[in-house]
């Protein structure tokens, strides 16, 4: 019966997995915190148009629509970074100066049927232009992934070295998706093959043909991208790169980055560095984000931002992938407090003033139906 199913793409989340998110949030979201990132929250519920009017962030048929008792149409959130564009677009003038954002939620998209719902967390940061704040967002992914115990790389690259390279040729949009399309999935030898078929100058084809070919160690593929750099905008980006690059070093971070100039990401707002996370023994990307200057125009502001966000669901099935959970690791019982029926009172004095101290604590009446199972719990205490 349909009533005691869940539709297509969702899922409950019982003890264990709730748990599991819950830590994994936990480490993620103290990150943030620590570097001075205050929390927002934006509607589950959003106006169809906020998301709608913006060109080539997201598919109109990817999008849950409901419509109101007043005809207006509303979707369900299907990006965490537009709505928050929006309330600090709405905001800015109230208390100019840098915003530094971050936010838990769900994200609804119809995309995928396996993938309906998923958990989002991420940061925001509004109002600087510099290659210190993508330096500092992107360490900030690293600290994340840290703190969850994985190993991982960050791959960074910068859309204005391929909207660079679109400067210099005339052509229609539906090539422009076929390009992005070969480039983005590295499909070598159809790329190659569409591009000759193309009306372009050689020295053209020949930086498109390797965009998919410029990733892997940093120093090594930053050479080979400004051999193929056209114009002042592709030499730019390259630049900004490596101040980004020589921040990240100073932290001490650089051996989780690699460079990827083939990302091109499939929300069209950003404007300088892009850059994925990948899990080790994982496919897909678990985290994405980059520079997206010019978002908040929509809004009737302009105001710099970077930020990123972190697909917890894939995360979290990326851990599994690379080792087991252990229950202790991810949840536990500081005490138990194992007591028989005339010493309760007892007990609970002892469960209180342990409490009081931000200890977990567990009561255990002990009888016949007693479950006395320790695995999960650190120290017992016999009253």
């Amino acid at each position: 019966m349909i009533g005691f199913e869940t539709p297509e793409g969702v899922s409950d989340e019982l003890f264990r997995e709730y748990r599991i998110k819950e830590d994994v949030l936990k480490r993620i979201n103290n990150v943030f915190k620590s570097y001075g990132y205050k929390r927002v929250a934006t509607p589950t519920i959003e106006y169809y148009e906020v998301f709608s009017s913006i060109k080539s962030t997201v598919l109109k048929d990817e999008m849950f629509k409901l419509i109101d008792n007043s005809g207006e149409i509303l979707t369900l959130r299907p990006d965490a970074t537009i709505p928050i564009a929006r309330i600090v677009a709405k905001n800015y003038k109230k208390e100019k100066g840098n915003y530094k954002i971050f936010y838990s939620n769900q994200v609804f998209k119809m995309k995928s049927e396996s993938k309906r719902e998923r958990t989002q967390t991420g940061i925001e940061y509004f109002g600087n232009p510099n290659a210190e704040a993508d330096g500092e967002v992107i360490v900030n992914a690293i600290e994340a992934l840290k703190n969850c115990n994985v190993e991982f790389k960050i791959e960074i690259g910068n859309a204005g070295y391929y909207k660079g390279l679109l400067d210099e040729i005339d052509i229609d949009d539906s090539i422009k998706e076929i390009l992005k399309n070969l480039i983005e999935y590295k499909n070598f030898v159809e790329l190659k093959s569409y591009v000759n078929s193309l009306n372009l100058d050689n020295r053209i084809k020949n930086a498109i043909i390797e965009m998919p070919n410029l990733y892997g160690e940093y120093s090594e593929v930053l050479k080979r991208a400004e051999e193929y750099s056209i114009n002042s905008r592709m030499k730019k980006s390259l630049e900004e790169l490596n101040k980004i690059y020589e921040f990240i070093e100073d932290y001490g971070y650089s051996e989780y980055i690699s460079i990827d100039l083939g990302i091109i990401n499939d929300l069209d707002y950003y404007t300088g560095v892009v850059f994925k996370g990948y899990l080790a023994n994982y496919g897909d990307s678990i985290l994405s984000g980059g520079r997206y200057d010019n978002l908040t125009e929509y809004y009737g502001e302009s105001i710099p931002a970077t930020g990123f966000a972190i697909s917890v669901d894939d995360l979290i099935s990326g851990i599994e992938s690379q080792r087991d959970f252990k229950e202790e690791e991810y949840y536990s019982v500081d005490y138990r407090v194992n007591y028989k029926e005339e010493d309760r009172k007892k007990a609970i004095e002892k469960a209180k003033e342990l409490r009081k101290k931000n200890f977990v604590v567990e009561l255990q009446k002990i009888d016949e139906f007693s479950n006395l199972d320790s695995d999960y719990v650190k120290n017992i205490i016999n009253i």
